[in-house]
Order: C-alpha cells, then sequence, then structure tokens
C-alpha cells in the first residue's frame, strides 16, 4: 500500500559538495515558520541595540565637543583681556617714558639756573665781607624749628648735592633767601651708607607687607606717582633758585634787603609746622620696597625707621589729637595722631605711652617713650605719615 504525504511537514534538501549525497532534513511546519521569525527578531534586536549605543555615543561626543568649545571661548576671552592689559601696560610706559623726558628737561632748566646763581655769586664776591656778619646774626636770630636763612654760598653747596654739577669756591653774598639744606631723595641716599658703614646692628621692624609681582599695572602707576613727586620736587627746587637768584639781584639796595627780610619772614611764618619726633637722625630703614628683617624676602615698608635707644623721649610732629594708643601684634605699643591738615602720623614699637585717646596735643610735646615692642630687632621707632589712607613717604614733611 503506498505511504500518503504528511502536509503538516517540510522536507529541506541540502546539496553538499560534489560527490557527496544529498541530506534530508524534515522540519515540521510550525518550526519552519519560527526560525525565519526568530532569526528576524534577532536581527532587529542587533540592530536596535547598535543603534541605541550609536545614539548614547554620538550624545558623549556632543557633551564633549561642548565642554571643549566652553573651554576653548574661556581661553580666548583670557587672551583678549592679557591682549587689553598688555596695551595698557605699553600706554602706560608710553607715558612714563614722556615724564622721564620731562625731567631730564626740567633738570637742564635747574643746571642752567645754577649756572646763573654760581654767575651771580662771583659778580659779587667783593661785598663777602661785610655780608658774612649780616647773614650770621641773621641765622642766630631764626627761631626754634624754622628752617634757617642761609648764604647764596649755602644755596649753592646744597644746589650741587642735588644735581651733581660741579660750582666755584662758596662766597658770602648779603640778604639771600634759603634753599633747604637737603632734599628728601638726597637724603634717603646718603642715609643708607652710613648706616651700612657702621658697626652698629640695624635697628628695623615693622608690620610683614608681602610684594606680589602678578600685577604690573600697579608698579607702573606706582612708578608715575614717584615720577610725579620727582617733578613736583624739580618744580618747588626751581621755584626757589628763581626766587633766590631774583632776590639776589635785589640785594644791592637797602629797599631789596628790607623786602627780602619781610618776605622771608612771611615765609617762614607760613610754613608747615613740622618737627623731627626724636632726637636721634639714624634712619636704619627708608620708606618703600625693601628686604624684610626677618624672613629675608621682598617687602613693603610704609615708615620710616628712626634708631634710638629705650626711654628716648618721642615728640608730636604736629598739632592734633591722639585717636589711638594702644598695643597690637607686630605694630607693638604705638599712637596715631590725626591733624587738621588732613594727614595722619604713626608712632609705633614704644616703650610707654604718655598720652590717651582723645586727648589734644602740641606740637613738640613729649607723648610717647621709644622702645622695642612688636615686630622689632631693636630699640628704634617707626615714624608713618598717612594721607587719605595710604602711607606717603615722611621725609617729604619733615627732615632730620
Amino acid at each position: 500500500m503506498k505511504k500518503q504525504p504528511d502536509h503538516n511537514r517540510i522536507t529541506l534538501l541540502v546539496v553538499r559538495e560534489a560527490g557527496r549525497p544529498v541530506r534530508q532534513l524534515q522540519l515540521s511546519k510550525p518550526l519552519a515558520l519560527v526560525l525565519p521569525a526568530a532569526a528576524a527578531l534577532s536581527l532587529s534586536s542587533l540592530v536596535t541595540s547598535m543603534h541605541f549605543h550609536a545614539s548614547r555615543s554620538i550624545s558623549e561626543l556632543e557633551a564633549e565637543a561642548a565642554a571643549l568649545s566652553l573651554t576653548n571661548l574661556r581661553m580666548e576671552m583670557k587672551v583678549a583681556d592679557k591682549d587689553k592689559a598688555l596695551l595698557q601696560l605699553r600706554s602706560q610706559v608710553t607715558e612714563l617714558s614722556e615724564e622721564a623726558d620731562q625731567i631730564k628737561e626740567k633738570l637742564k632748566s635747574v643746571s642752567e639756573l645754577e649756572q646763573q646763581l654760581q654767575s651771580l655769586i662771583d659778580k659779587d664776591s667783593s661785598a663777602a665781607s661785610g655780608s658774612k656778619e649780616e647773614t650770621s646774626a641773621t641765622k642766630s636770630s631764626a627761631p626754634a624749628g624754622k628752617l634757617p636763612i642761609v648764604s647764596a654760598a649755602a644755596a649753592a653747596t646744597a644746589l650741587h648735592s642735588l644735581t651733581g654739577i660741579p660750582s666755584s669756591p662758596p662766597v658770602v653774598v648779603s640778604s639771600v633767601s634759603a634753599i633747604p639744606p637737603l632734599s628728601a631723595v638726597h637724603f634717603r641716599l646718603d642715609a643708607m651708607p652710613a648706616t651700612f658703614g657702621s658697626t652698629v646692628t640695624p635697628q628695623v621692624g615693622g608690620e610683614y607687607i608681602a610684594v606680589y609681582q602678578n600685577d604690573p599695572l600697579e608698579l607702573v602707576r606706582e612708578t608715575k606717582d614717584d615720577y610725579e613727586e620727582i617733578r613736583s620736587m624739580l618744580d618747588e627746587m626751581m621755584s626757589s633758585i628763581t626766587s633766590t637768584i631774583t632776590e639776589a639781584q635785589e640785594a644791592n639796595t637797602a629797599k631789596a634787603n628790607l623786602q627780602a627780610k619781610k618776605a622771608r619772614a612771611e615765609k617762614a611764618r607760613l610754613a608747615p609746622a613740622v618737627i623731627w619726633p626724636t632726637h636721634s637722625k639714624v634712619i636704619t630703614s627708608s620708606f618703600g620696597y625693601r628686604s624684610d628683617p626677618f624672613n629675608g624676602v621682598s617687602a613693603y615698608h610704609s615708615g620710616i625707621d628712626i634708631a634710638g635707644s629705650i626711654g628716648d623721649p618721642i615728640y608730636a610732629a604736629m598739632d592734633g589729637v591722639v585717636t589711638s594708643a594702644e598695643q597690637m601684634g607686630a605694630r607693638g605699643k604705638y599712637i596715631i595722631l590725626q591733624h587738621d591738615n588732613g594727614l595722619e602720623t604713626w608712632y609705633m614699637h614704644l616703650n610707654t605711652m604718655l598720652v590717651a585717646p582723645g586727648t589734644k596735643v602740641s606740637k613738640g610735646q613729649k607723648i610717647a617713650l621709644l622702645g622695642n615692642t612688636g615686630r622689632s630687632t631693636g630699640p628704634h621707632l617707626h615714624f608713618q605719615v598717612v594721607k587719605q589712607n595710604k602711607p606717603v613717604n615722611p621725609l617729604g614733611y619733615v627732615q632730620p
């Protein structure tokens, strides 16, 4: 009897290499349908997984690209800021160069005035013997605390010490107004070599203020301020020399002598009443940048240090009111005076304070005794002048 075909099964013929028999595989119809569906589902799942990972990788790459773009933008902003600061610095340096040229021109003018003064001295040398007695009498009658009236010879000597221009031997001339003996700058240059040449241990101190070199514009501004101060001093010097020459030319008549005497008296009356705060004149540390005495690094010194002995009297430089009289850290025992002209004077490292806050003091009044308290290497006075809440060079207001 012939076998009936099974319609629920599917026969697959597998044809192999030549010479090998054909192989038959019989599968049920449901299984034959499931296998392709499973294969298609697997492929679909694989494609979906690959698409998901690709999308995730693309998102991460886009985030990294955005971060790099932001970093690049910040770097461009920094470069732009640096370029702006560099342009500003170049502009400031150009201005400083112009200031230096102006100062050179003023120095030339000072030299010409000095030559005129020396010529006038040589011209009036015949009157030296009579003028010497008059000059000595005038100098001895000068009030205490004021600048004495000096001869033209002293003026020429002072001018030579400031400008370095040689002058002929001094000749005394009558009724020539005063020129300050030494400027603050010249005194500061001469004070330190004298100190280094001695065997006395430097007596310095003060608060530690670190120097940061990351702001060249600030250094340029400070240098510009120094140039402005020098130019102001030169203007004052030129004015003083010009006034001296004018008065010397008018000193040949009795009327000119009388007018010059009245002018000097009025100038002395209106001069700033500022005195040196100690008996000692030895400055062991000047105003400005220096090497810190404790750690040896560069630091800013906001006043001047005046050497002395413990117990030496300290005097008020001007009339004023005591705003602080206390002890604190690096300052040790210190006193602050407020003055009518808007200035403040500070006195640090004291041994004893003789005034209390709120006390009114007069110029020359003893307010404390010199000491060695606070951040100090030896007995001395730290004297400081503050103008509009900023320390300024005390030698611009008072000289030893």
